[in-house]
């Protein structure tokens, strides 16, 4: 017979190890390149699915992200395990600026209304450096 005890450690074990591959953040409104491997027969190949990360679930190994995008006219939705031996790699295109944690609401839209601004990033400083020296400048002209 097998200890709880045991078993928890094996689970963490490979929750830790899981966890030392390099994986991409992913948050809802996030548009990403996935490259999923697929088999065919006796090949194998990968193959990119790209769309907008609409929602994430779950936790630790079992983390799971959903992927939409419209292939010919018609909205495709696809699951992925973030830590699936069948995800060749991650590409993170850009940061996508929303409000919602799961954004279902845009499988009822299509074209422009359907798209989500980008997240900008925050410059470190608050005044540009080329700014403060013309402010300098005016400072020293007029003393």
């Amino acid at each position: 017979m097998v200890s709880l005890y045991a078993v928890s450690n094996v689970i963490d074990l490979l929750q830790a190890e899981a966890r030392r591959d390099k994986v991409p953040t992913l948050s809802p409104g996030d548009t990403v390149k996935v490259h999923a491997k697929v088999v065919e027969g006796n090949r194998e190949r990968v193959q990119i699915f790209e769309g907008i990360v609409i929602g994430c679930r779950g936790s630790g190994t079992k983390e799971a992200f959903t992927v939409r995008r419209i292939a010919h006219g018609v909205g495709v939705e696809r699951s992925f395990l973030l830590h699936s031996p069948r995800i060749d790699r991650i590409d993170l295109i850009r940061h996508g600026k929303v409000r919602r944690a799961k954004l279902y609401y845009l499988r009822g839209k299509v074209g422009k209304s359907a798209r989500i601004r980008e997240k900008r990033q925050v410059v470190a400083s608050s005044v540009p450096a080329d700014r403060e020296a013309t402010e300098e400048a005016t400072e020293t002209a007029e003393s």
